[in-house]
């Protein structure tokens, strides 16, 4: 360590403790990254509060009786890391060890995170307010065990000394102290109850304050996204739900309990009889431990019906390599209806509408079966079973698919419809075969989202006016373009819900109809009895149809239907796959489409991603790196705080929680159909689309970020094809 770190007097540092100041030690072992901590408490002007000094982690143990704060680097080992924030903990019984992570690391994973054992997790860079309220709570917490441990305070006394500590370190004011009191005096409540009422204080900064006074460990959020099932599996779920508690670990005899209420002696002999080991309570908030409970558990009883499935299957259904003709179909079929395997699709399908996934996937591997949801655009392994399972769960999907069960070597596409609780969901089945087995992969249809309102797509204002004027014109094209998976059915099918009505004849031809939608006449293509997108639009012209939706224009016989269409007074609408708005223009040329009558019946382009949200519940400012900002050319009009999320119980330490659309506009004004008809490039296209109001795809997306609504590392990812 380099002389510049050391830039904190340890002198006034011993005067500051003896003061009564909360001692804390930065702990790095490079010199930038001490600095930019040390700066950031300078700026946030915590030296008034707190005695800092500095060292080096892994070298100087000497650690004071306060707050030991690791700064993590880029070139750390998060491995060698784990293990000395843990030495702190365990060995040098440092009341309280926070992490904090510079900005040049990115974000850690929620495996690198879990490896790290620290009382607390901050991620820079930060706003300079928010970073001290994160110290000042962890200060207080300290000052409060500190008080516990000096003399046995009776319960007045800690209910005054915590609204002392409090209004002393600057969390809350005396005025907004006396408030709480005189509330206080007229409910039976705990001042730590009152503040949170009143939201002076979060809940997780009770938790910590009581945790302080008890002289309990709390429970880091990132630790509930971790848990092992056969841990948690050792308290009945009845007993964990009604007590507000969840097992969280299990070492050497000793079981530590997650609990809303430490102090419930009778709920703490129970477990220690029930399991037969000594029990180690740790405090955390109510809303935290539900939640994990609700997930955890329905993850255990899948797993549980899928063995105790298997234990029951007899030997004639279990996985052989043999020919199709081998294969026996009655007792195929009669393993499809099993009791077992009926109930353990039905929990794949439940599980998977209430976690608001879009696909599950049942994929077949050598030895395990593994279950897969795709929530809000990314997969997430839920379940693995013994491989044994497959046939009879790929009999049941394809039962209800209305599929050939014997069909065994050859691709197949289904539907079914199951309803759950009232609520009729629709799912659409693909069966592929692989080298282990066939492959299923379920499409959850989702009513509500194909039902959405063009107002709540997501546009500005600017392009809701724009796509309201157009999807409400007699005649002309309007497309819809981006990658699988980006929305654009929703879009269409929200179009045509805004325009539909009894004086207009709708109708679609799709592959497949994917929302049945009333008052408008849908048709499935089917392309092996002739069927096509081309052959189906043929006979539409003969319908007397007003409106026609096309799926997706997929080659030049389609595309040219289409615009012969628009050309004698058709609005049609249409989806195709190009990278952005621009490039629609290219495309159909390239199939064929002459410059003179695209120019003619074109109206509107569309081009979209989807994005995932930002978790309210763990959402957090932060300001973004230099180089980001180079990279991003922001000016210094947009702003250089944005939003992430920490990482919660609720979004299970992803920090994402739903998905949401940006979206690029062109409209076909008469400067545009000029340069349609000379063919010019896309790059000239674009130009002219900003000069009348375009807003790329990537500046919505940061605009969107700006508002909190997503981050700027989803607006990368999703946007550099249209960069």
């Amino acid at each position: 360590m380099t002389d510049e770190t050391a830039t904190i007097d340890t002198a006034h540092a011993a005067v500051g403790a003896a003061a009564g100041l909360t001692p804390i030690r930065i702990l790095g072992t490079h010199a930038k990254g001490i600095k930019q901590v040390v700066d950031l408490f300078g700026q946030a002007g915590l030296s008034r509060w707190a005695a800092l000094t500095v060292g080096k982690l892994f070298v100087d143990r000497s650690i004071v009786e306060g707050i030991a704060a690791v700064v993590v680097t880029r070139a750390d080992d998060i491995g060698a890391v784990a293990r000395e924030v843990a030495f702190l903990k365990s060995e040098q019984r440092v009341p309280a060890v926070i992490t904090i992570v510079t900005g040049d690391v990115g974000r850690l994973s929620v495996n690198d995170i879990a490896r790290i054992s620290a009382d607390q997790l901050i991620t820079l860079p930060l706003p300079v307010e928010e970073f001290a309220q994160h110290i000042k709570t962890r200060m207080v917490a300290v000052q409060l065990g500190r008080g516990r441990r000096k003399s046995r305070l009776d319960f007045g006394r800690k209910q005054n000394l915590l609204g002392e500590l409090l209004v002393q370190n600057q969390v809350i004011s005396s005025q907004e102290l006396k408030k709480a009191l005189d509330y206080q005096g007229t409910a039976d409540l705990r001042l730590g109850d009152v503040l949170v009422l009143l939201g002076y204080i979060s809940e997780t900064q009770k938790t910590e304050f009581l945790a302080s006074q008890l002289g309990v460990q709390t429970v880091p959020t990132r630790k509930y996204t971790t848990l092992d099932p056969g841990t948690v599996a050792l308290i009945p779920e009845h007993l964990a739900k009604r007590n507000t508690c969840i097992a969280i670990d299990k070492a050497d005899g000793v079981l530590t309990v997650a609990m809303a209420d430490v102090l419930n002696l009778a709920l703490l002999d129970t477990l220690r009889d029930l399991t037969n080991m000594a029990i180690k309570p740790v405090l955390g908030t109510a809303e935290d431990i539900k939640t994990a409970t609700d997930r955890v558990y329905q993850a255990i009883a899948s797993q549980q019906d899928a063995t105790d499935f298997v234990a029951d299957l007899g030997e004639q259904v279990e996985f052989v390599k043999h020919e199709v003709a081998d294969i026996n179909i009655e007792e195929a079929a009669s393993a499809g209806e099993e009791v077992g395997i009926v109930k353990l699709v039905n929990l794949f399908i439940a599980n998977a509408v209430r976690d608001r996934a879009s696909d599950i996937h049942i994929e077949p591997l050598e030895s395990t079966l593994t279950v897969r949801y795709r929530i809000d655009g990314e997969l997430r392994s839920v379940m693995t079973a013994p491989r044994r399972s497959h046939p009879a769960i790929l009999t049941r999907v394809k039962i209800l698919s209305n599929l050939d069960i014997a069909e065994r070597r050859l691709p197949q596409d289904g539907r079914m419809v199951v309803k759950l609780r009232n609520r009729e969901v629709d799912i659409r089945v693909s069966i592929l075969p692989t080298v282990f087995g066939e492959k299923a992969v379920l499409r959850i249809l989702d009513r509500e989202s194909f039902q959405k309102s063009v107002t709540n797509l997501g546009f500005t204002d600017r392009d809701l006016a724009t796509f309201k004027k157009n999807i409400t014109r007699p005649y002309g094209i309007i497309v819809v373009t981006g990658p699988t998976g980006s929305g654009k059915s929703t879009t269409l099918y929200s179009a045509m819900q805004h325009i539909k009505s009894v004086t207009s004849n709708i109708v679609t031809v799709e592959d497949p109809v994917e929302f049945h939608m009333e008052g408008i006449n849908q048709v499935h293509v089917n392309p092996r009895i002739g069927l096509t997108f081309a052959s189906a639009l043929r006979a539409i012209l003969r319908q007397d149809p007003d409106v026609v939706l096309i799926g997706e224009i997929r080659d030049a016989e389609t595309a040219d239907i289409a615009i012969k269409m628009a050309l004698t007074g058709h609005l049609v609408f249409s989806s195709l796959h190009t990278n952005d708005a621009a490039s629609t223009i290219a495309r159909f040329t390239d199939i064929g489409i002459p410059p003179l009558l695209l120019s003619s019946s074109l109206s509107l382009i569309v081009a979209q991603r989807l994005v995932r949200s930002v978790c309210l519940k763990c959402r957090e400012e932060y300001e973004l790196p230099e180089e980001v900002v180079k990279k991003l050319s922001l000016l210094p009009e947009d702003g250089r705080r944005f939003y992430r999320g920490a990482g919660c119980v609720a979004c299970n330490g992803s920090g994402y929680s739903g998905r949401s659309g940006i979206f690029e506009m062109i409209e076909i004004t008469k400067e545009m159909r000029a340069l349609i008809i000379r063919n010019a490039s896309p790059q000239e296209l674009e130009e002219q689309a900003r000069r009348d109001g375009m807003v790329c795809l990537r500046d919505a997306g940061i605009a969107l970020a700006a508002q909190g609504v997503t981050t700027i590392e989803q607006v990368i990812a999703e946007t550099s094809d249209a960069w």
